[in-house]
């Protein structure tokens, strides 16, 4: 089945110019099917000749989408929306933890959409608002529309249901007065979802890159447009490859300065992880990681790629990660050589003969997903590491039978002065902390722990860990507190919880106390002077979590009892 649609639409916001607009759908076979458009203008150049400026898009697509836009009974207006619909959904931009804006004004700071993207989540419940399943997968789709200083933004997430994974893909796109307006009044849910992939599709058509062609005598302006429609099957498919995939046309264009980075990688990674006290493997691994993030930052769609490897190269820098590796742990071992094969997987992609561009796109999913749990597993690994040596610490001192004088190493310090002098936070996050300090104050006059004390404590945790991810030298400790949340969050309330207050009571004295002295008076010698208390503590908070747990177990008769000394 071939089809081609012409017909002309008035230029946004413009209506005294006409644009021309071709739609050409083929279904080669039962699994291949294409679809093309091209939309032109006529132009007088500066030199008196004609021209027309033309662009072009191929989209490769499934069975589904192909007959909505080959459906007869739409009208041209109709297949134009339904055609921007389904580039919009085609879009592969979007992924795990990263929006994909759609912009009409190009200098809106995007910082702060997504912090109003946050805020939203915060205040609301993630409902549902429209599913749709096919044979492959399904996409639940959820829609709100903010106002941000006077302009209009709708937001859509998309959760994607394979049988090999789950993602989250987030997009953000810029609405007029009177989109709004025709949005809202739209009831059918199907239609609301398709009417903002509209605008995504047409705000991406219109970010290509146009064309100038100059016209010959022996050709008007239809002709030549429709010559550059693509018929032959192989050359189609190409161009829709092409189309949908810039970041893998980027990359390849660069794999010549790239050279086999992932060959480089591998072996540095390796030495280093060997032998991490070595200076000549750690500096050569934090360089091919600095050259690799140099080629890729300009490359947006691969902010999430660069974006973990910042965080790994800060974490070899630091020496952070030889305290890690000094453990000789084989789970994190296993994860790190996994993530190793991804990006191996990955960056072969880039110099094979034979264009494998969907693998490219998968494997991109998979190489994110394998890096995120990297860094979360560096964090936790530290996290579990720094409780068991600060409870071992506490065991040590039980034993010294006279002081001993520990000389400070003053270099190695940082003091709150010093580190805040570069650093800013802002001050409604003050004000934030100690809001949620006052719902905390219940835990110093409780005489039994409560439902209530606990989703305090979880506030309380999820508060301090957003305080303190954004700033890298409490990033462990940031991740602490998220897993003693989440620990909270799980925890079925017992009968006894003597031992837990007090608990809770030592570690949030320590925090007030350092709060006070780090972020507010900013008079610490050493902003991590509390870091072995506060680590200690949480190793006992968890250990009381996990033995009340086990020892309540349904399997325990009734003369079963916990004793706490």
């Amino acid at each position: 089945m071939t089809h081609t649609f012409e017909f002309s639409t008035p230029a946004t916001h413009n209506d005294s110019k006409s644009l021309q607009n071709i739609i050409y759908i083929k279904q080669e076979d039962e699994k291949k099917h294409f679809i093309q458009y091209i939309q032109f203008e006529e132009l007088k150049l500066s030199n008196g000749k004609n021209a027309i400026k033309l662009i072009n898009v191929n989209v490769k697509v499934d069975r589904s989408y192909f007959l909505e836009i080959a459906n007869i009974c739409l009208d041209d207006r109709q297949r134009r929306r339904q055609l921007f619909s389904t580039l919009g959904k085609r879009r592969f931009g979007a992924n795990n933890k990263r929006h994909d804006y759609y912009l009409i004004n190009k200098n809106t700071n995007t910082k702060i959409l997504e912090k109003s993207y946050d805020e939203y989540n915060k205040e609301n419940l993630f409902t549902i608002c429209y599913s749709e399943s096919t044979d492959a997968s399904t996409n639940q789709y959820r829609v709100f529309h903010l106002k941000i200083a006077g302009l209009n933004y709708a937001y859509i997430d998309q959760i994607n249901i394979t049988k090999r994974k789950k993602y989250l893909k987030n997009f953000c796109v810029e609405l007029l007065e009177e989109e709004v307006e025709l949005l809202n009044s739209i009831k059918n849910k199907k239609e609301r979802i398709d009417y903002i992939f509209n605008k995504i599709g047409k705000i991406y058509f219109k970010s290509l890159q146009s064309e100038t062609i100059t016209l010959s005598p022996d050709k008007d302006a239809r002709s030549l447009a429709l010559s550059r429609i693509i018929k032959e099957s192989a050359d189609m498919e190409l161009a829709s490859r092409v189309n949908d995939n810039r970041v893998f046309r980027q990359l390849k264009e660069k794999r010549e300065l790239m050279e086999r980075i992932d060959l480089s990688l591998h072996k540095h990674c390796f030495n280093y992880s060997n032998n991490p006290h070595d200076e000549t493997q750690r500096e050569a691994l934090s360089l091919i990681l600095e050259t690799f993030i140099n080629h890729t930052k300009e490359l947006s769609q691969l902010d999430e790629i660069s974006a973990h490897l910042v965080n790994i190269k800060i974490l070899v820098e630091t020496k952070a990660l030889n305290y890690i590796l000094d453990k000789n742990d084989n789970d994190l071992k296993d994860i790190l050589l996994y993530t190793l094969e991804m990006f191996t997987l990955w960056n072969k992609y880039l110099y094979e003969e034979e264009e494998d561009i969907k693998g490219f796109n998968i494997a991109t999913v998979d190489l994110i997903a394998a890096l995120r749990h990297l860094i979360d597993m560096c964090y936790k690994f530290k996290h579990e590491y720094k409780c068991h040596d600060a409870e071992q610490g506490k065991e040590e001192l039980l034993v010294i039978e006279a002081p001993v004088e520990v000389k400070a190493h003053q270099e190695s310090l940082t003091s709150a002065e010093d580190f805040f002098r570069d650093v800013h936070l802002d001050g409604e996050i003050y004000d934030e902390l100690r809001e949620i300090e006052s719902e905390i104050e219940g835990l110093f006059y409780a005489q039994e722990y409560t439902l209530e004390i606990n989703d305090s404590l979880i506030l309380f945790f999820k508060r301090y860990t957003y305080t303190l991810n954004p700033l890298f030298e409490f990033k462990d400790l940031s991740y602490s507190f998220m897993l003693l949340s989440q620990k909270l969050s799980e925890y079925e309330l017992r009968d006894n919880g003597e031992l837990l207050i007090a608990l809770m009571r030592g570690l949030i004295s320590d925090i007030l106390e350092w709060k006070k002295s780090v972020l507010v008076d900013q008079t610490a010698e050493d902003i991590h002077y509390m870091d072995k208390s506060f680590y200690a503590n949480i190793a006992q908070i968890e250990m009381s979590l996990e033995d009340l747990e086990i020892n309540t177990d349904e399997n325990f008769g009734d003369d079963d009892f916990i004793e706490f000394f």
